[in-house]
């Protein structure tokens, strides 16, 4: 099977990297295999008029300019890589409707996450989310549409009415909008071809993904993050997409798909996620036309949620996973993954080894709080009552100094290096928030000053 076109994504929400170090990710891919990026830049796009509160027109630490969007543009072209732009348009969109002037466009009250597209006004400002960033890429040949996990369809009572009036339930609601918002893409750029996430489409029937005429407007990506083990698609799926879809793409994943708040990317399990894409794509190739594979590498998995790991924790499975879709016949899979880098190919590597030290000591400071030496001569009842042995105290305190001393000076390093990675906001800095939270969520936890 020859290569497949590799795009790789880059996930810019909540910890958007500073372009130094973006640039050596995107060398990097490249030299490992990589054809295209795929660029999602949720609130660090610098939008513009009606729009500058969702995005950082207003100067916001760390995110992206005109200037260096463009230039984030040029890296890609100077490297013959495909950039392709993913803009969020019916789901994921908590962070534009978790502002008041366009809290009226959410399908459901209390989730900002949905656009209702039963809304004119909803139409109007994806398009010009859409219009804004196009414009900053004049050259573009594809453009991602997102469109996944939209959670709440049909909830408002205009949503409602209309689903009821249509043949097609629901899911008209869904294919409207996707179509009209194609549609008024191609009249400006005819010859772009439109991604989308396929989990919405798998549950509508055929015959009303045709009524629509979806296959001759979007290529859907079908993702699996899944290792082999766990690894299920359909045949039914690939029957049903090899009738709509003349072209299709697979969906993989290099970091963020094993855990919400997970701190590293264990290589071996994001490999077989790959080796089960190569099997299923060997097995369908002659039934379906496959364009190419998306490496998603998700960073946080909305919003309001804390992030995954970082990407300096995440090269050396993104490096074993290009490398195995690349895979000539005749290499060993142990001569192509690998759970650590050579230094001079793993940007970020320092500040990835002091991730890696923080677990430890991590499980260390656990293992010390719930052992028996603080159970048994320093549990609550015992502070409480001031009832213990002076000298058992006297060791659990040289213990607990100690790991203090320890992740004192982690803290150090690790945020020397994490500056020079990503731009994130400072703890001062207070984002807006949905009203209904009264928790303060960050885009990065700053740990608490130590004493």
């Amino acid at each position: 099977m020859p290569p497949l076109t590799t795009i790789v994504h880059l996930d810019l929400k909540g910890a958007p990297l500073k372009i130094p170090y973006l640039e050596k990710v995107i060398l990097s891919a490249k030299s490992w295999g990589a054809t295209g990026i795929l660029l999602e830049w949720e609130d660090t796009f610098p939008y513009t008029g009606t729009l500058s509160d969702i995005g950082s027109i207003n100067g916001k630490e760390g995110m992206y300019t005109e200037t260096e969007v463009r230039y984030i543009m040029d890296i890609a072209k100077k490297n013959e890589l495909e950039a392709i732009q993913l803009i969020q348009t019916i789901g994921h969109l908590e962070f534009v409707l978790k502002h008041p002037q366009f809290r009226c466009l959410r399908e459901s009250p209390r989730s900002p996450a949905v656009l209702c597209p039963s809304k004119p006004e909803s139409q109007l400002l994806i398009r010009s989310m859409l219009e804004q960033a196009l414009d900053l890429q004049p050259e573009a040949n594809y453009l991602h549409i997102g469109a996944d996990e939209v959670w709440h369809m049909g909830v408002c009572t205009d949503c409602k009415e209309k689903a009821a009036a249509s043949p097609y339930g629901a899911a008209s609601l869904f294919l409207n909008h996707i179509r009209d918002l194609i549609l008024f893409i191609k009249e400006r750029r005819p010859n772009l071809t439109i991604l989308m996430w396929d989990d919405m489409l798998r549950g509508i029937n055929p015959d009303i993904l045709g009524a629509f005429n979806l296959g001759d407007l979007v290529q859907p990506v079908v993702w699996d993050y899944n290792s082999m083990e766990y690894f299920r698609i359909n045949p039914n799926l690939w029957n049903k997409y090899n009738r709509i879809f003349p072209q299709v793409w697979a969906g993989s994943a290099f970091k963020g798909a094993n855990g919400s708040c997970q701190i590293s990317s264990p290589v071996s399990r994001y490999v077989s996620n790959h080796e089960a894409w190569l099997r299923e794509i060997t097995n369908y190739k002659h039934r379906v036309n496959f364009s190419g594979i998306v490496l998603t590498g998700w960073s946080r998995y909305d919003h309001y949620c804390t992030l995954c790991e970082l990407m300096p924790l995440s090269m050396p499975s993104l490096a074993s996973c290009l490398k195995i879709l690349q895979k000539n016949t005749g290499t060993s899979k142990e001569t192509l993954v690998s759970e650590v880098l050579p230094a001079e190919q793993w940007p970020g590597e320092r500040f990835a080894r002091c991730v890696h030290s923080f677990a430890i000591v991590k499980e260390r400071c656990l293992t010390f709080l719930h052992g028996d030496l603080v159970t048994s001569w320093l549990n609550p009842w015992q502070i409480e009552h001031s009832y213990t042995s002076p000298t058992q105290v006297e060791g659990i305190a040289v213990t607990a100094q100690q790991l203090l001393r320890d992740l004192t000076a982690l803290h150090t390093e690790m945020s020397s290096h994490l500056d020079t990675i990503t731009g994130f906001r400072r703890p001062n800095q207070r984002p807006v928030l949905c009203p209904e939270y009264s928790v303060r969520y960050r885009c990065i936890m700053s740990p608490p000053p130590m004493r």
